[in-house]
């Protein structure tokens, strides 16, 4: 079963459609979605987590949902649970 994305979000009603934003929960870097043509609000939201989950990583661990500058790949976990071993020529943790 497909875990349910839980971003922080806002939605704006524009142009006839919908465009809903969503927020990294460790840094708060924002995707926003393109302009959603749908039926209703429940539509245009599934159609937006679809998109937004493509940009967002959920942690195994702790399970929040954050950009790909703080998610360990090589666990699968958010930097906080599990940070980044630093790589040759990286300066940077990739922490907050």
């Amino acid at each position: 079963m497909r875990a349910e994305l839980t971003l922080k979000s806002v939605m704006v009603r524009d142009k006839g459609g919908y465009v809903y934003s969503y927020f990294c929960d460790l840094c708060g870097t924002a995707f926003t979605t393109k302009l959603i043509l749908a039926a209703d609000t429940k539509e245009a939201t599934q159609i937006s987590m679809e998109e937004a989950r493509q940009h967002f990583n959920r942690c195994h661990h702790c399970h929040i949902w954050v950009c790909d500058a703080h998610y360990n790949e090589d666990v699968m976990m958010c930097t906080i649970c599990r940070p980044r071993s630093k790589r040759e020529g990286d300066d940077s943790e990739g922490n907050l």
